[in-house]
């Protein structure tokens, strides 16, 4: 039995989940400007938000969101705003 649960515990840890979103907020296009926010465990800036990477990439007009949640032992966060 703990052999069992050996197992099983590794292959959780091994195992990773990903879950992704694409989102078209505005009407806006596309556009050619990318901002890209990463956020882990062991990060000092923990902000992620589509505002906040927007203002870092300097997109005026959003054209499309997405987001990825990724979890392979620990949670890590990216964010991806495109516009103009």
């Amino acid at each position: 039995m703990k052999k069992l649960t050996l197992l099983a515990a590794v292959i959780f840890s091994l195992s990773s989940c990903v879950v992704y979103e694409s989102h078209t907020v505005t009407g806006n296009p596309i556009g050619t400007k990318k901002g890209v926010s990463r956020v882990g465990v062991f990060s000092k800036d923990k902000d992620f938000t589509m505002a906040t990477t927007a203002k870092k990439a300097k997109i005026e007009k959003i054209g499309s969101v997405d987001t990825k949640l990724t979890i392979c032992v620990f949670p890590f966060y990216k964010t991806i705003v495109t516009g103009e």
